[in-house]
C-alpha cells in the first residue's frame, strides 16, 4: 500500500551529522521510502526551544539549503510536493515525495511578513510550538496559552496555505487556537491520553473536536506516547490507540506521524521499511483493510484535498 506520514525529524538529523538521507544511519532514509510504492513523507524541520529570533530564522535555513541540495542530488528518487494534487499524482505514480513543514513556530521570529516568506520556501504545515512556550503559544511543558501575535498569525498561516499543526501545544493553547481556527486542523503526531495518559496526547475531547473541524491526526511511534510501559509496547498498542480512536467517530481523521528520528520507537516500527508491513500487520490483529487503506494514505490524501492545498 501507499504510505503518507505526516512527521518525521529525519532532515534536521541528518543536516546536523553532515550526511545524505540515503546515510542508512537513521531510522527512516531515501533507500527505505524509495520502494516503488509510493510514499509521501512529512520532513520537518525541528527548531529546539532554545533558538529564537534570528538564531531560529537562520537554524530554519540552513535546513531548508540541505533539503534541497538533497532533492538535487537525488532528483529521480525524490520529489518534493506542495499541493494536493501533486501528494497523489506522486503516490499513484509509486514515488517517493517529501513535503516539507517546520516544527517550532519560533521560526517565524513574532514577525507577520515571515509566514508568507516560509510559504513561498515551499513549506506546508507548521506545527506551532515545540514543548516550550514561543512567540506564537505555549506547549505542553509551559502552557501558557496563545499569544496575542499567535492570535494573528494562525489565520495567515490558514491565508497562505500552511496547515496548522496543533502537536505540542498545551491544553490551554489548544482551546484557544481552536477557538479561532477557519480550517481544518492536524496533529501530526499525537495519540489517545485515555489508552496512554501522556500530556503530549490528545484528550477524547480534543479529537472529537479535530474530528468535527474534518481534520486529521497522526499516529505516533514513540513508545512513550502508546504506553505506559515502553517495554510492553507493541503493534497490538497501536491498535488500541486506533480502535478508541475510531470509537470516538475518527474512521476518516486518523493517519501516521510517526515521528522518526525524534523519538524511541518499539520493535515492530523501528525503521521506515517496516511500514511497508505495518497494513498486513492491522489485518491480522483483526482492522479491516478500508480502515488500514484509510489510515496508510488515502485520509491524509483526502484531508489536503479538503483543506484546499
Amino acid at each position: 500500500m501507499p504510505i503518507v506520514d505526516l512527521h518525521c525529524d529525519t532532515l534536521t538529523v541528518c543536516q546536523e551529522a553532515g550526511v545524505d538521507l540515503t546515510c542508512g544511519q537513521t531510522q527512516l532514509s531515501l533507500d527505505q521510502i524509495d520502494r516503488g510504492e509510493g510514499w509521501c513523507q512529512a520532513f520537518a524541520v525541528f527548531i529546539p526551544d532554545e533558538y529564537r529570533g534570528q538564531a531560529a530564522v537562520d537554524y530554519f535555513c540552513r535546513n531548508l539549503a540541505y533539503f534541497r541540495r538533497q532533492l538535487e542530488k537525488f532528483p529521480g528518487r525524490l520529489v518534493q510536493v506542495t499541493t494536493a494534487a501533486q501528494i497523489r499524482s506522486a503516490l499513484e505514480a509509486g514515488k517517493a515525495a517529501a513535503l516539507l513543514t517546520v516544527e517550532g513556530g519560533c521560526v517565524l521570529e513574532g514577525k507577520e511578513e515571515r509566514i508568507p516568506w516560509l510559504a513561498e520556501e515551499g513549506v506546508r504545515m507548521l506545527t506551532l510550538t515545540w514543548n516550550g512556550a514561543n512567540e506564537l503559544a505555549g506547549g505542553v511543558r509551559e502552557d501558557t496559552g496563545l499569544t496575542e501575535f499567535g492570535r494573528a498569525a494562525v489565520p495567515l498561516l490558514e491565508d497562505s496555505g500552511i496547515v496548522v499543526d496543533l502537536s505540542h501545544l498545551g491544553d490551554k493553547a489548544f482551546d484557544q487556537v481552536m477557538e479561532i481556527l477557519r480550517r481544518p486542523p492536524v496533529a501530526s503526531h499525537s495519540n489517545s491520553r485515555t489508552i496512554c495518559p501522556h500530556r503530549r496526547n490528545l484528550t477524547d475531547r480534543q479529537f472529537c473536536q479535530i474530528v468535527r473541524r474534518g481534520g486529521l491526526v497522526g499516529l505516533n511511534f514513540f513508545v512513550r506516547f502508546l504506553g505506559e510501559d515502553p517495554a510492553a509496547v507493541d503493534l497490538k498498542t497501536l491498535c488500541r490507540h486506533i480502535r478508541h480512536f475510531v470509537q470516538l467517530g475518527g474512521e476518516d481523521h486518523l493517519a501516521l506521524g510517526s515521528d522518526f528520528d525524534g523519538a524511541d520507537m518499539p520493535p515492530c516500527l523501528s525503521q521506515a521499511e517496516k511500514l511497508a508491513h505495518l497494513g498486513e500487520g492491522m489485518l491480522e490483529l483483526g482492522i479491516s483493510r478500508q480502515l488500514a487503506e484509510k489510515i496508510l494514505w488515502k485520509n491524509a490524501c483526502c484531508f489536503f484535498e479538503r483543506y484546499g492545498l
